[in-house]
């Protein structure tokens, strides 16, 4: 009887514990997953974030650009309107983006190289503002090299938005294959559990069952016990009453 009972608590705990250490894989393995979507999130907002100053940027370049060739052509500096406060504006949006991709070095190298652009265009526009109220006009030379410098900064910008966007495809392929696994493998888990659930269970039943037979099996040599000694006791009392002729029925000692 101890035994089986000693084996009964032992499957209980065996089987409790291999569902504990199930559940708490599937917990991780959840949130994991969880993580994952969040951070998959972020970055998503992160790039959208980025390439939102990056093309803030251009923007407020061609509106330098679009000042500049009004004042050129007009000398009427209500065409400046675009220009003005661009400068301060995309050195905004530069820092904005440069701080958001501090952790890449090579976004970070060309943030060098952009800003260096940046400053030469400005420079170029300034210049030519300057000469034209002064009364010196604006060459085709100088004209096209303000172009090249514009098309250079396009060029870089262009090349920053598509390594984000590399980046985000990457990110989001490592999210989707995890996605894709997690599910099947807090399935494969849940059922595991389930297996061993009924294997215990049904051991622990198993165990139930004999405890129960030896349980009636001990009432039943109780009872026959009991029956034999209250036949003897019979015997004895007849026997002490003179009663030599009595003898124990072999039926009561069975």
């Amino acid at each position: 009887m101890k035994n089986i009972h000693s084996r009964s608590k032992r499957n209980l705990l065996i089987g409790f514990g291999f569902s504990l250490i199930i559940l708490i894989v599937s917990s991780g393995i959840s949130y994991i997953s969880i993580n994952q979507l969040v951070d998959s999130q972020q970055w998503v907002e992160h790039t959208a974030l980025v390439e939102s100053n990056l093309e803030n940027i251009i923007s407020r370049m061609k509106d330098a650009e679009t000042g500049q060739r009004g004042f050129l052509l007009t000398e009427d500096e209500a065409f400046l309107d675009p220009y003005t406060g661009a400068n301060s504006d995309v050195a905004s949006y530069l820092t904005t983006a440069q701080i958001l991709t501090r952790d890449n070095k090579s976004q970070q190298n060309d943030f060098y190289r952009l800003e260096q652009l940046i400053d030469r265009k400005f420079s170029m526009i300034d210049k030519s503002i300057s000469d034209k109220k002064k009364g010196i006009p604006a060459t085709v030379s100088k004209l096209l090299w303000g172009k090249s410098v514009m098309d250079s900064i396009r060029n870089v910008v262009k090349v920053m938005v598509s390594r984000e966007q590399k980046l985000m495809i990457t990110r989001s392929a490592r999210m989707n294959r995890f996605a894709t696994y997690s599910p099947a493998m807090i399935g494969i888990a849940a059922f595991i559990a389930m297996i061993i659930t009924f294997i215990f269970y049904f051991r622990v039943e198993r165990d139930s069952r004999l405890a129960i037979a030896l349980q009636n099996e001990l009432i039943s040599k109780e009872e026959k016990k009991q029956n034999q000694i209250a036949a003897i006791s019979d015997i004895a009392e007849k026997i002490a009453k003179g009663n030599y002729s009595a003898r124990i029925d072999r039926s009561d000692l069975e």
